[in-house]
């Protein structure tokens, strides 16, 4: 990153570094009106500092980015990276306008909180809460540091990935928000997620002395009802709990 390509200077690595530690406390300032824009410009604070070294330039800079912008808070290296490079390229009068980043910010930020939202909070969080439970149940504490370590390890890589990726897509950025790999893995953490909570189900039941036929039938009547919710293309935030409450149900109707 740190180089000389055509005669013009990219930016360094201390800056991507500095961007990637800062977008961390993207919503350390939140507002109701403008979300997360002080956060944003933040972040972008080290791509200003080496680029916009004149104050009246850097003040123009900050303004840039301190309008509205909402996204979603881990996929935001993303748009961060992009927006790194149109502000270089923007420095170098290299065809892109201060109109083309307010544009691209206003359009990229809500995908990338659908992405997000989605990966993130409908299924990567409930995921590792299920098998961070599982792991509980056979040794204690070490299923809060399983949970948090499947939640945190592919965060902290797909940030700087993202970071990474978004520098060099720029405005093609959605060729990675629709990657149809983070669809895949959507996809297979919604059905091993339905079968650790099924396994999770069994072993509680199991371990109260509950009659054989009971656990078993709550263990049937989970599967089924897992997958006809999965087929219907249902988030996993909304099968688990409701295959936890049939299932729960089913087992103290046949006592």
């Amino acid at each position: 990153m740190d180089s000389v390509q055509n005669g013009l200077k990219k930016l360094s690595l201390k800056t991507f570094l500095s961007i990637y530690f800062r977008s961390f406390f993207l919503q350390g300032s939140f507002s109701a009106k403008y979300r997360q824009n002080l956060g944003f410009a933040f972040c972008m604070e080290p791509v200003g500092r080496e680029l916009w070294t004149d104050i009246e330039d850097h003040n123009k800079f900050l303004k840039r980015h301190t309008e509205y912008f909402n996204g979603n808070p881990f996929m935001i290296t993303l748009v961060l990276g992009a927006v790194a490079k149109m502000e270089e390229r923007l420095y170098y009068q290299d065809g892109v306008t201060e109109d083309d980043i307010h544009r691209f910010k206003r359009i990229i930020g809500p995908a990338t909180g659908s992405t997000g939202d989605r990966l993130f909070w409908s299924n990567l969080r409930p995921f590792g809460l299920v098998l961070g439970l599982l792991i509980a149940v056979f040794y204690g504490l070490w299923g809060g540091i399983v949970f948090l370590a499947v939640f945190n390890i592919p965060t902290l890589i797909l940030k700087w990935h993202w970071l990474n990726a978004g520098y060099k897509l720029e405005q093609n950025v959605v060729s990675e928000i629709k990657n149809q790999k983070l669809e895949s893995v959507e996809r297979i953490m919604e059905i091993l997620g339905s079968a650790l909570i099924t396994f999770l189900l069994v072993v509680y039941l199991t371990t109260l002395d509950y009659p054989l036929n009971r656990v078993l039938l709550s263990t049937v009547g989970l599967f089924i009802f897992s997958f006809i919710m999965l087929k219907n293309h249902l988030p996993l935030h909304i099968v688990f709990p409701l295959s936890l409450a049939v299932a729960v149900a089913l087992g103290f109707v046949t006592n």
